[in-house]
């Protein structure tokens, strides 16, 4: 055989071997998705099985809720870092407004979901999944503007059929409502807001790491989670 009958031989020998190594990494990643389904799968199962259980170490009481909003938490404190740093110096009388807007854009946008369990995350768990339901993204946001300096930041909730919440605050005489699940971001009177934000709901209560306030309907033992 000459060199010129070989080399197109020799090509096809190592395109072959070339398309055989592409398939390996396609092989392995279908064996790693088998396996990770695999897992979730047995997850469900175990969730499934001690879900009750799992609910009632989940349940929150009035004074449990406040101790959810975390303004010296580490995690709380580095995001009020990265915010604060780009705003040398942060004066809280001149800033607050921005860096409350910057705050609510970086929680806003990370990623919202909904478990069939009540389940609630500290701050590092959210920033660890990047993801959480909207009362955790509303704690969340509540302890960064009140580790802003905004004392007078609460998650609000609504409850009818569903928990529908948001994040209020008073600043220069103003009261402003984050959605921590989207960028929306409606001010003026508290009552007028807030009668429309929630509608109808039968229940709205608003609470922060110190207080905690009935707007509407009659206490009761909460047990609102993720």
């Amino acid at each position: 055989m000459g060199i010129k009958e070989f080399i197109p031989f020799f090509r096809e020998e190592k395109k072959e071997e070339e398309e055989k190594k592409e398939k390996e990494p396609i092989v392995e990643r279908r064996d790693e998705i088998r396996t990770l389904e695999d897992k979730i799968k047995v997850l469900k199962i175990i969730i499934s099985r001690y879900k009750e259980i799992i609910q009632r170490g989940e349940t929150k009481t009035i004074a449990d809720l406040k101790l959810m909003i975390v303004p010296d938490n580490e995690t709380i404190v580095k995001k009020r870092n990265e915010i604060t740093d780009k705003i040398r110096p942060y004066i809280y009388e001149q800033h607050f407004l921005d860096a409350a807007e910057e705050a609510h854009k970086i929680v806003s946008q990370i990623r919202t979901y909904s478990l069939q369990i009540d389940f609630w995350l500290t701050p590092e768990e959210l920033i660890d999944l990047k993801g959480g339901d909207p009362m955790d993204k509303a704690i969340f946001l509540c302890s960064l503007l009140i580790a802003l300096e905004n004392i007078d930041s609460y998650v609000i909730v609504g409850i009818n059929k569903g928990t529908k919440v948001a994040v209020g605050f008073t600043f220069n005489n103003e009261f402003h409502i984050f959605d921590p699940i989207s960028e929306i971001h409606n001010k003026g009177e508290k009552e007028e807001i807030i009668n429309k934000w929630f509608e109808d709901d039968k229940k709205i209560y608003e609470f922060n790491d110190r207080d905690y306030n009935e707007i509407k309907g009659e206490e009761e033992r909460i047990e609102t989670g993720t």
